[in-house]
């Protein structure tokens, strides 16, 4: 077996993919934070294979394969997927096999490159936990993103590197039995399935995407509403004069409810772009430094409190007493 000094503990199983690069078909790992191998011998790795990290083994049979072993000093790993929380793909990767991920319950984050252009079905397969998908692209170019949020319809936040940070939100799709002669309807319920119809071509468009938020407001989702407003306005990548003034009129209305939970969790960045904004009034912020205290978040505490302190200081007029 070839063992590689390297960033995990994984044991690989490969074999040479038709365009000359390596097919990973199998990796073994109990580490909670993966990064796959960008290439072997010198060799790219181009494919990830189906049920390649799943709790579920492939079936191998009748490959032509050979194992590798990834180590930084530890023992060989029995594989645990319920263990991984995060994966980085091969940046030369051009596809992902169908339930490469399944039943990876734990997993919170998928790294990836534009070199994906496949993703198979059931890649996501019960991987509850996903909330971030970080894609190194230009947000203008053609992706694999609409083919992973097919995949999953849960709440996820995608960074396009730096150019722009994007929320979808999540949806529930039902086929419901119309007759006893099982005619099923589906149903389709949340905005999420708006959002995830917003490409031309497996390219973003941005324009489409800032219009959905009337469908949330119209759903009074706004919670999410005003999720989806804050990352736009911190990113605003292509964002027009008028979707900014929509975004910013939401967070006028809802933003104190997110304030308190970004407090709640510590989030002073969060906090002090949406202070920054100007959209929080004075009873949001006392409302967020109660859950910070509450929640005995002192820089969050801090953050507000400096916020707090020069709103009174702006509306107290000077006296003095001789």
């Amino acid at each position: 077996m070839r063992v590689i000094e390297g960033e995990n503990e994984l044991r690989l199983t490969c074999s040479r993919s038709a365009s000359g690069g390596i097919a990973l078909l199998r990796c073994e790992t109990q580490d909670d934070i993966v990064r796959l191998p960008d290439e072997i011998d010198g060799v790219p790795v181009t494919e990830v294979g189906a049920y390649v990290l799943s709790e579920r083994a492939p079936d191998l049979t009748g490959r032509d394969a050979f194992a590798v072993r990834i180590t930084c000093g530890g023992t060989e790993p029995k594989h645990n997927a319920a263990a991984i929380r995060t994966v980085t793909l091969p940046k030369d990767a051009k596809s992902v096999g169908s339930y490469a991920f399944y039943n990876c319950r734990n997993l919170e984050r998928i790294e990836l490159t534009d070199s994906v252009s496949e993703f198979g079905g059931g890649a996501l397969m019960n991987c509850m936990s996903l909330r971030e998908v970080i894609l190194h692209a230009e947000s203008f170019a053609p992706t694999c993103l609409p083919r992973l949020l097919g995949e999953y319809a849960g709440e996820l936040d995608v960074r396009f590197d730096e150019h722009a940070r994007l929320l979808f939100p999540e949806y529930v799709e039902e086929l419901e039995d119309l007759s006893p002669a099982h005619i099923f309807q589906r149903r389709i319920h949340g905005a999420g399935y708006s959002y995830r119809q917003c490409f031309d071509g497996g390219v973003l468009n941005f324009r489409q995407y800032d219009a959905a938020l009337s469908e949330l407001l119209e759903r009074h989702d706004f919670s999410v509403a005003a999720r989806v407003a804050v990352r736009r306005l911190a990113v605003p990548f292509t964002l027009s004069d008028g979707a900014r003034a929509e975004y910013l009129t939401v967070l006028c209305a809802h933003g104190g409810n997110l304030a308190q939970s970004c407090a709640k969790a510590g989030e002073t960045a969060a906090l002090t772009f949406l202070l920054s904004l100007g959209v929080l009034s004075a009873a949001d912020v006392d409302a967020a430094c109660t859950s910070a205290r509450a929640a005995e978040k002192t820089a969050a505490l801090s953050v507000l409190l400096s916020a707090a302190g020069k709103t009174a200081s702006k509306g107290r007029t000077k006296s003095f007493e001789l």
